[in-house]
């Protein structure tokens, strides 16, 4: 993590690294996490420094509790029901990056086509087809597209 130059670098992860620009607000988000992380690891006496995400006692949190807290926390938002399988699940957090980014990329004008292997590179996926999954038509997106064609059709039928 170099919170200096806003970059991640994920290591080993679907087969390979890669290095992930992040927005400031997260830059300021993990500063204050890493602040109170030296107060939890100076408290209990643990000296962790290669564990990026620990508990309150020190200890590395395992990604099994990561995933309770965030179900704990959908359900806390009434987004997922308070037993079951159903509702939402910590991982459609990727989904709904992936469509607010493709969204935002179509509102800004950009081909995004052009942008999809920048999109399967961030989300570390080997090539674009593993990207589509995440690609579900939204209303916004389905206006979006249909105004671009509207317009791309009357530029093609103009007479010189």
């Amino acid at each position: 993590m170099d919170l200096r130059r806003a970059v991640l670098t994920v290591q080993r992860s679907k087969g390979r690294s890669r290095i992930l620009a992040i927005r400031e607000d997260l830059v300021l988000e993990l500063r204050h996490y890493l602040r109170q992380r030296e107060e939890v690891l100076a408290a209990s006496g643990a000296d962790d420094s290669l564990t990026l995400f620990i508990r309150r006692d020190g200890s590395a949190l395992t990604l099994r509790a990561a995933s309770e807290a965030l179900r704990g926390l959908l359900r806390d938002l009434g987004l997922k029901p308070p037993r079951g399988r159903s509702g939402a699940r910590p991982y459609e957090f990727r989904h709904a990056f992936a469509v607010h980014r493709l969204t935002a990329w179509a509102v800004e004008g950009v081909d995004v086509h052009a942008k999809l292997p920048w999109l399967s590179t961030y989300l570390g996926h080997q090539s674009v087809l593993g990207t589509q999954v995440y690609l579900k038509a939204t209303p916004e997106l389905l206006q979006l597209a249909s105004q671009r064609f509207e317009q791309h059709s009357r530029s093609e039928h103009r007479l010189p």
